[in-house]
């Protein structure tokens, strides 16, 4: 018999902004170290720009579970 599958705990919104300023970051980092590089400079600023919008879609998912109104308790 298999155990049921418990939910993983999400990221506090505190701990998730500091994580995905961290990511950005390090790839700003990255970005400025590849100045003019025709092939890797775009590359890195596309992703720079994907992990951007997919982070603060997850963020907003978070904040909306934040601020959501909870049933009463009975």
């Amino acid at each position: 018999m298999q155990t049921p599958l418990r939910p993983t705990p999400r990221e506090t919104t505190e701990v998730m902004v500091r994580n995905i300023g961290r990511e950005l970051a390090e790839i700003e980092q990255k970005v400025a170290r590849c100045r003019g590089d025709a092939v890797a400079e775009p590359r890195l600023t596309g992703t720079w720009m994907a992990h951007l919008l997919i982070s603060s879609n997850e963020l907003m998912h978070n904040l909306l579970i934040d601020t959501a109104k909870r049933p009463p308790r009975l």
